[in-house]
């Protein structure tokens, strides 16, 4: 069988690499897909590109910048597959792409969401660098790592929302993406509520695609302010209430630790930086709490809900030791 899969492209301002990714998507040897093209109120040309050179992708404009996981929650809701898969503008996917990762996801009802091997586009990293292979969170920090070298097919703690697939029934459980996120760990959190739901996130690494990581912020105290400000709002939505205490201890220790840093080095943009992620953090605290709340309702009325950090497949491997 093979099912409908709905591509969604969300673009911002992404000239340099669309025509690339678009063509890439084109010559897929799995023929059953629609893309689905979500721009955030481009202003570099990017949307007139697309309109005039690749008729058949349907093309949504927002009327302002809504982010990574806003725009995908926009394109879900026009789709029509059986499957959804979401793709970065910044991204290209070998031929084969499509095709091994919706045979995985087919072969079980347990698999939720598919993602396979991600290399770095270019030679800044060396030649054929990879990006990321399996990808862990940690269950106490809430840091994310990324892997990279022959790993085998394997249950994995979160995908990369680069160039993942993930079944519409499981989106119809566990709801949208966040949109709160804005940027970093926006796809972590989907992740985590598919995890909480019962659900295997696997790692193929026959389906290969290239990603020119972090094109969208070039700024790289922007790049850790947004880092640091998701990753406490994803320990304080997803973890067990148990483990958020010692999420907080860490994050508070690092913070110490950084600072004594700054004050050596007499350069206290770092601090700023984290202090700015904590301020908003306490400042949506409420909201945060709210919307963890929302999600575990919807869980709870849909899924036999377990424990979060508990059921990380890659929680006790330690990272330096594989």
């Amino acid at each position: 069988m093979n099912p409908l899969v709905s591509i969604i492209v969300v673009n911002w301002n992404g000239i340099k690499y669309i025509k690339e990714c678009l063509d890439s998507l084109s010559n897929l040897s799995y023929s059953n897909y629609e893309i689905i093209l979500v721009d955030n109120a481009s202003s570099d040309g990017s949307v007139e590109l697309v309109e005039k050179n690749y008729p058949t992708v349907k093309l949504i404009r927002n009327k302002e910048n809504l982010g990574f996981a806003e725009g995908n929650n926009i394109g879900i809701k026009e789709t029509k597959g059986d499957l959804i898969a979401l793709f970065n503008p910044d991204a290209i996917a070998e031929k084969e792409w499509l095709s091994s990762l919706v045979s995985v996801l087919q072969s079980s009802e347990t698999i939720g969401a598919v993602a396979g091997k991600i290399y770095y586009y270019g030679d800044k990293f060396g030649k054929n660098a990879v990006f990321c292979t399996w990808s862990k969170v940690d269950p106490h920090s809430a840091s994310p790592y990324n892997f990279h070298k022959n790993e085998p097919v394997s249950k994995v703690d979160y995908l990369s929302g680069a160039a993942m697939v993930v079944k519409r029934t499981v989106i119809d459980k566990i709801g949208f993406l966040d949109p709160n996120y804005f940027l970093y760990f926006d796809e972590t959190d989907w992740c985590a509520r598919m995890i909480r739901a019962g659900y295997d996130l696997v790692y193929v690494p026959t389906a290969i695609a290239w990603h020119v990581v972090s094109a969208s912020v070039d700024n790289l105290l922007k790049k850790t302010y947004y880092m640091e400000r998701s990753r406490i709002r994803f320990a304080l939505k997803n973890f067990d209430t148990s483990y958020i205490p010692v999420f907080v201890f860490i994050f508070l220790s690092e913070s110490f630790f950084i600072f004594f840093r700054d004050v050596r080095n007499r350069n206290f943009a770092r601090t700023k930086v984290r202090a700015r992620a904590i301020l908003w953090n306490l400042s949506n605290l409420g909201f945060t709490l709210k919307r963890r709340n929302s999600d575990m309702y919807i869980l709870k009325k849909n899924c036999q809900v377990r424990s979060y950090n508990k059921s990380l497949p890659l929680r006790e491997l330690k990272v330096g030791s594989h």
